[in-house]
């Protein structure tokens, strides 16, 4: 094996996976070593994530890779954005970090909004305005856990916590930063104005880094533990979708949907557009990892159907997505299909009586079978993508006449086929790893940038 190999580790919100990657002439190869599910789980407090687990298999996945006898270059982390973590003076985590679809974040947006304008949050921030943000997660904070708040020193997202139990160095990176909605977009830097303005703390936020940095090495504790030696820890691609949108390819006339557990469609750009013309309860920014930003529609994706999935699989009927996919094409008499963004598939109990709900209230027939259920969800997602693509080309002046989709929805020929009619565009899937290809470039930019670095 080539003796310089990236390990690139990947955490979703119903599974995380580790990928050994390594230049070849061709390219790069991965190889995938590990794979473990990842869902919140449900305390009498809320709902959270098992943060401790996923390190402890994180600490078993190093163990089995030193075994290999494979000498690792680097180590990256990515994953979803606005959850994080908080640590006392001591570096001790106060609390799990909880999950973004905690019940406690319902109605936060309308609370924030009666302390700031949405237009002028947005013009701070560039946000999306969604009730999941980080500063909309702290405000429920304050009012519900401000003890825990109040001891906090130090915030961290999901990649920086793991990060820093790596090499013990907190920190964050532009990726993440710029989708906490703490962050002002146009100064490139924490609005402490914001925070002080909405009784929040702002001496816990960590130093921001761009693109390919070097944090740290892995401790000497996890090197004994492990076998490894000090491996460089990256940062810089951490939010799992710049790291996509870092890997797929397009030009000017080009949109990109990262289609996974959300949907993001969106188009990458060299600065941001005059903030009057955008509306925030539909787009916002998110910083890639070169400085740049990319302006995206953020909707519920595939985790629509695998909820669904999920609660068939409790009423003993295993449905496999080939299945659900095949059915979903015979079922063209079905015309109902959902607004994957009503606010109803938020928290609900039972996604699938909230799908049955809306379509009351849309008057709309009610699905029966499986595969009328996800017949409305893929022509939902599609019409979905349609709407935002018009809308995009309407903001940026651009044809965008070819729409790359990467991640595991590239897969959905039948979302492709309805996305292409409904918003007539060339679909054309990508890479299914998308996500690991960004965060394994990432690190090689960090290392290249290291050996390039002078010694002092």
């Amino acid at each position: 094996m080539n003796p310089r190999t990236s390990l690139a580790i990947d955490l979703g919100a119903s599974s995380w996976r580790a990928f050994l990657a390594w230049q070849e002439e061709a390219g790069l190869r991965l190889e995938e070593i590990y794979r473990e599910e990842n869902s919140p789980i449900e305390l009498a407090s809320g709902l959270f994530w098992d943060i401790e687990k996923i390190f402890g298999g994180i600490k078993r996945l190093l163990k089995d890779v030193a075994g290999r006898g494979v000498y690792l270059s680097s180590i990256g982390i990515d994953s979803w954005s606005v959850d994080y973590g908080l640590l006392d003076e001591a570096g001790v985590l106060l609390e799990l970090p909880r999950c973004y679809r905690d019940p406690r974040n319902k109605g936060k947006l309308e609370e924030l909004t009666t302390s700031i304008e949405l237009d002028v949050l947005f013009e701070r921030t560039g946000v999306m305005a969604e009730d999941i943000t980080t500063l909309c997660q702290l405000l429920a904070a304050k009012k519900q856990t401000p003890a825990i708040l109040e001891q906090a020193a130090t915030l961290l997202f999901i990649p920086d916590l793991l990060r820093y139990w790596l090499c013990g160095q907190c920190a964050t990176d532009f990726t993440l930063a710029t989708g906490s909605q703490l962050y002002n977009l146009q100064h490139r830097a924490w609005d402490e104005e914001l925070l002080a303005l909405l009784g929040l703390p702002c001496h816990m936020l960590p130093r921001v880094f761009g693109a390919g940095t070097v944090l740290g090495c892995l401790s000497p504790k996890l090197q004994e533990e492990t076998g490894l030696g000090p491996v460089p820890v990256v940062t810089g691609a951490s939010h799992d979708t710049a790291a996509a949108f870092l890997a797929a390819s397009g030009d000017q006339d080009c949109a990109i949907l990262s289609s996974g557990t959300w949907s993001i469609l969106g188009v990458n750009l060299p600065q941001t557009l005059a903030s009057a013309s955008i509306d925030p309860l539909r787009f916002g920014y998110e910083g890639n990892p070169d400085g740049s930003v990319r302006l995206v529609h953020n909707v519920p994706g595939m985790w629509l159907l695998e909820r669904c999935r999920a609660e068939w699989k409790r009423g003993g009927i295993e449905c496999t997505y080939a299945a659900l996919i095949d059915e979903a094409r015979r079922r063209t008499d079905y015309t109902g299909r959902i607004d994957p963004g009503w606010s109803g598939f938020t928290y609900p109990e039972s996604l699938m009586d909230a799908i049955r709900a809306f379509m009351r209230e849309t008057a709309q027939p009610e699905p029966r079978q499986p595969g009328e259920f996800t017949r409305a969800i893929l022509s939902g997602l599609a019409e979905s993508y349609a709407q935002a693509l018009a809308e995009l080309r309407a903001l940026t002046n651009r044809k965008l006449g070819r729409l790359v989709v990467v991640g595991g929805g590239a897969q959905n020929e039948l979302l492709n086929e309805l996305t292409a009619s409904r918003a007539n565009v060339v679909v054309s899937p990508g890479c299914i790893e998308a996500t690991i290809l960004g965060n394994v470039q990432n690190q090689l930019l960090a290392i290249e940038t290291l050996q390039q670095t002078p010694s002092s």
